[in-house]
């Protein structure tokens, strides 16, 4: 059984003024998404664009900018999150060409959306924070017949071979919020309300330095960090740090693998 740990709130609201800066962008995810966004705005006079779990939106932000959707009545962004922190956080530089992206504040299990008014659901590494039977039914429930469920996220193996998941003391360990490959398909399909997912793995790595890995997990850039006692991340940074400069030649200038999971569905008429 899959242990439900106590709301991460405090931690979203105290990371929330750095989090842009703590995370990095995976382009090449962004560029594939950005493609099955301009297929369905093709079919779409106004196409509705759904960000759950969107944080700080970046991801979105980029998505838009990427898909160079043409001007702002053809397309209705929302970014929808719990924490009003984090949705309070815009890019002062976006280039999203919808400039008036909505913000809604709610629980991802209850989209508190008509049936059937949604074009694409987007969730970018935050699905694990969810009720995931529960966030896919209402993802059912709100998109169109046709549209599309876009779900970025990252399994336990993935995790494991990470900078973090090497290197940091127990870090895979106590992540244990993860789906695999195969629990998110099951979870997809036991909804009924989506046809064959299609996931697929995107490699990513990402020149990163020593000091900046630090000041990420000292920040909170991960929320795993939350299952560590004070004491135990203390010494767990120590660790961490040693077997860093053991590991890698020039710590100002390393390269590391962050691959995640890119699995897209679409809806099913249910009628």
């Amino acid at each position: 059984m899959r242990v439900r740990y106590p709301s991460m709130k405090h931690h979203f609201a105290r990371v929330a003024p750095r989090y842009r800066q703590m995370r990095d962008l995976d382009v090449t995810a962004v560029r594939r998404i950005a493609r099955i966004i301009r297929q369905l705005a093709k079919s779409e006079f106004r196409i509705v664009i759904l960000d759950v779990g969107s944080g700080t939106g970046r991801y979105l932000e980029s998505v838009l900018a990427e898909s160079a959707l043409e001007t702002t009545h053809r397309c209705c962004a929302l970014r929808y999150d719990v924490m009003r922190e984090m949705l309070g956080r815009t890019s002062a530089s976006s280039r999203s060409p919808c400039r008036s992206i909505k913000s809604v504040v709610g629980l991802a299990e209850c989209l508190p959306f008509a049936p059937d008014t949604i074009d694409a659901v987007l969730t970018f590494n935050a699905i694990h924070h969810f009720n995931a039977a529960s966030f896919l039914a209402g993802v059912g429930r709100v998109l169109r017949p046709g549209g599309k469920l876009i779900i970025y996220t990252r399994t336990p193996e993935q995790n494991r071979c990470t900078v973090w998941g090497t290197f940091f003391p127990r870090f895979a360990e106590k992540e244990d919020r993860l789906l695999t490959e195969t629990e998110l398909a099951a979870a997809l399909d036991q909804t009924g309300a989506f046809g064959r997912a299609e996931p697929c793995a995107i490699p990513w790595k990402v020149e990163t330095s020593l000091s900046r890995l630090i000041d990420q997990a000292r920040g909170g850039a991960y929320s795993t960090f939350e299952f560590y006692s004070r004491l135990e991340f203390e010494e767990a940074v120590q660790v961490f740090e040693r077997r860093v400069v053991e590991h890698f030649k020039d710590p100002s200038r390393i390269m590391v693998q962050n691959d995640h999971l890119l699995a897209v569905a679409a809806a099913r008429s249910m009628s």
